[in-house]
């Protein structure tokens, strides 16, 4: 119903989802779809706290794992839950649908804005959901900033439904082919190796995170030391 639903259940999201497995050796497929977006339902109705979640993350953010077409599996192996905020229709169908189709259990943390149930751009074409489709950790621009990738200035790495409000802002301004914007749709474990990727894409542009968290709460405190470590201090990130 709301993302602050699951306050008074923090004693067990502490001792028994996020660490089960390293103590009892059991795992859990749990699934939390908690609503987060800031969307005026008030400061706790309106956030489902995704930080809480990501501190209890069990990987190292200094520590970039070995790239492999197993990449991605790996990770999902090694952690001990997964943190998502996904921004389209098919992503969201394709991370609960990977949620029963993995040969093991892990609990997946969801945050599920209800604004975007309604928002006219958040919407999907069958065939990202039909077969050859699959789950995307991380979604690059796919507008003119792609295009003319030596020219972009500034790409706007984010989650969630925030993308909406900064395509919104890119367009009224006109800044398509000057702004990129990426989506990072499973925050936890971390894509390094996608947002190494995109980072040498954009070689000449500033790279920043957007939130509609405060600056104390959300991904960022997460996030800024592993993008360090996927970009090997090569550029600053504002």
């Amino acid at each position: 119903q709301f993302g602050d639903f699951c306050n008074t259940a923090q004693c067990i999201i502490d001792q028994f989802i996020s660490s089960g497995q390293a103590k009892w050796v059991r795992q859990s497929g749990l699934v939390c779809l908690l609503p987060h977006g800031m969307e005026g339902m008030g400061p706790e109705h309106s956030s489902g706290r995704l930080e809480r979640f990501l501190s209890l993350c069990a990987d190292d953010p200094d520590y970039f794992p070995p790239e492999s077409d197993e990449f991605a599996i790996r990770q999902l192996h090694d952690i001990n839950m997964i943190v998502a905020n996904c921004s389209t229709p098919a992503n969201y169908y394709h991370i609960l649908r990977r949620q029963i189709a993995m040969p093991f259990r892990k609990p997946l943390i969801l945050m599920t804005p209800k604004s975007l149930l309604r928002h006219p751009l958040a919407r999907s074409p069958f065939k990202e959901m039909a077969e050859g489709s699959e789950f995307r950790r991380v979604i690059p621009d796919e507008g003119p900033a792609a295009e003319n990738a030596d020219n972009v200035k500034k790409v706007l790495f984010c989650t969630g439904r925030v993308f909406y409000d900064l395509l919104k802002a890119r367009e009224d301004k006109k800044l398509e082919k000057e702004i990129a914007i990426v989506r990072v749709e499973q925050i936890s474990p971390f894509p390094f190796d996608l947002v190494k990727e995109q980072s040498n894409v954009y070689k000449n542009a500033d790279l920043f995170w957007v939130q509609e968290e405060h600056k104390n709460s959300g991904a960022w405190t997460y996030v800024q030391p592993r993008f360090l470590t996927a970009l090997n201090h090569d550029k600053d990130v504002g």
